[in-house]
């Protein structure tokens, strides 16, 4: 500010343009520091969010013993359990002229016949209209399911557990 005003004594200018200079040095000079007070609280903030998630971090690691979550299992053996086996999935690109047989976007050709299981079965299974299930097989719908021999040539499914296309279902 100090060389603005003694070059300012230099100038021949008036005194009103002598005013509105020096007016708009002050709101640039308040702008300016505006700005770096916002860059140090920036820089500060940083600097104390780094040092919270350092001191996390080391407080985590000197827990030496790993978590045993063993004595929170707790096993029911009188309780129904299943776990299905899934080897047949992917996304239907091409079905059929019969409408039961498809491929999958990994190549599996597959053909649904009517030993095939539809649906989930079981006593904890959802019921059926809640199921992921529609009525036909098209091009677009996510398939799960499973079948014995996956090396045949088309495989044969044993059963359909999901039939569904989230974009557009059919219900």
């Amino acid at each position: 500010m100090n060389a603005y005003k003694n070059v300012m004594k230099q100038i021949h200018a008036s005194d009103e343009f002598k005013r509105k200079m020096q007016k708009e040095m002050m709101e640039y000079e308040k702008k300016e520091k505006r700005a770096f007070m916002k860059k140090v609280k920036i820089s500060v903030g940083s600097l104390v969010a780094c040092a919270v998630i350092a001191v996390l971090a080391m407080v985590n690691i000197n827990h030496d013993t790993p978590i045993d979550l063993t004595e929170r299992i707790v096993a029911d053996h009188s309780a129904p359990a299943a776990s299905a086996l899934v080897n047949i999935e992917g996304i239907i690109t091409d079905v059929g002229e019969d409408g039961l047989s498809f491929t999958l976007d990994n190549g599996m050709e597959v053909v649904v016949t009517d030993k095939t299981k539809i649906g989930i079965d079981g006593p904890t299974a959802p019921p059926k209209e809640e199921q992921f299930f529609e009525p036909t097989f098209r091009v677009g719908n996510l398939i799960g399911g499973y079948t014995e021999d996956t090396s045949a040539h088309p495989v044969q499914a044993a059963a359909i557990y999901t039939n569904w296309n989230f974009e557009n279902p059919i219900r």
